[in-house]
């Protein structure tokens, strides 16, 4: 199958308290170098068929621009990243071309001009379209300037357009969950993205949380909110193709699904994290090392095989349509259900998956997918 290709851009216009994402806000010194850093992205990207020992150009048929905020990137910028993956990848006319929108960016840039260029899907970091709740969790943008953003979208012409939600944020009750994904409805997105609200060592919340200053939904009120997104976008005709992810028929996120179909992914940034022949890769979080590599150096995971086949698990679980076995056994070079018989019979038996004739989470496993994939490790 064709690669993805991703690209990191670490810059974005505030650090929000939650994320742990190798970032820097504009109030960062680091955030000055945007000019040095497309420079040494294009320099990566340029070395690629050295650094992974390329015979010919790799066919790829999707792009996608996270960060940060690359939507901060420029029209003028990302026609350079693109022009330089296009001199090392064979990459399809009709490639989706995906890039993250913070709401406020879309005010300043174009978005006319992202289209013209090859940009095809937006995906907007929306989370709520409450005040109170995008406050407490550290966004710059209030729902107005969400409203505003999607409208110049549409104007422009977007044709497929994700929109992503928080759930369980801090202070945000079921029924400010209900009242955003009412609203969200309204302007008819292609895809949906919701995310539970989980604090990551190493952040403010997790700090706040440590200090009593942070209180999150309890795990029947988390349960009880995915319940009402689940059944709420259903109704709205949505298909739920993997745990967080929900899309209109024909729109599901062609590059998101190459990795849990276990796809190849290059990827180029600081901190990208991208798989190849099924060994995943990591370059450096070390901004100062990056922008003066000619190349970008990597870490490879040395997974142990009981990991290796966990990890096979965990990402066929995510896929709620669910996976014939002759994929995971061709993936895991084994009889899996051998090798996993007695955490399925259990799984099954508890209700949480389905084994024939395909795996599969149940309604009551995707609940508590995280517990579920943990048997597998």
């Amino acid at each position: 199958m064709s690669a993805g290709i991703y690209i990191h851009w670490p810059f974005c216009e505030r650090k929000c308290p939650y994320c742990d994402f190798y970032t820097f806000g504009r109030e960062h010194p680091s955030f000055a170098l945007g000019g040095r850093y497309l420079e040494a992205l294009v320099r990566e990207i340029a070395g690629a068929s050295q650094r992974f020992e390329l015979t010919n150009k790799p066919a790829a048929d999707t792009i996608y621009l996270g960060g940060g905020t690359p939507s901060l990137m420029g029209a003028e910028t990302v026609e350079a990243v693109l022009h330089a993956l296009r001199e090392v990848f064979d990459i399809d006319p009709a490639a989706e071309i995906t890039i993250e929108i913070n709401p406020t960016t879309a005010e300043a840039i174009l978005i006319d001009e992202l289209l013209q260029i090859g940009v095809n899907r937006l995906s907007v970091g929306c989370q709520s379209f409450n005040d109170r709740v995008l406050k407490r969790l550290g966004r710059v943008h209030d729902a107005a300037t969400t409203r505003r953003a999607i409208e110049k979208m549409r104007e422009a012409g977007v044709a497929n357009l994700s929109l992503d939600l928080i759930f369980g944020a801090p202070t945000q009750t079921i029924g400010d969950l209900k009242t955003d994904l009412d609203e969200l409805l309204t302007f008819e997105p292609e895809h949906v993205s919701a995310y539970n609200m989980t604090v990551h060592e190493g952040t403010p919340f997790a700090r706040h949380e440590r200090e009593g200053r942070l209180t999150l939904a309890g795990e029947d009120e988390q349960v009880a909110m995915f319940e009402l997104m689940m059944d709420r976008l259903a109704e709205a005709g949505y298909e739920h193709y993997e745990i967080s992810n929900w899309a209109r028929p024909g729109f599901r996120s062609r590059h998101n699904s190459k990795y849990w179909r276990r796809c190849d992914v290059y990827a180029f940034g600081v901190a990208a994290h991208g798989v190849i022949d099924g060994i995943r890769y990591e370059n450096p979080r070390d901004l100062a090392n990056y922008l003066n590599s000619n190349v970008a150096s990597s870490r490879s995971d040395l997974l142990t095989e009981r990991s290796r086949r966990g990890e096979i698990m965990m990402l066929a679980l995510r896929r709620v349509d669910g996976v014939d076995w002759s994929e995971i056994d061709e993936w895991m070079q084994a009889d899996a259900r051998a090798y996993y018989r007695a955490e399925i019979d259990l799984l099954a038996q508890d209700g949480l998956i389905e084994a024939d004739p395909n795996l599969r989470l149940t309604r009551k496993g995707i609940l508590i997918a995280d517990t579920v994939m943990e048997a597998f490790f």
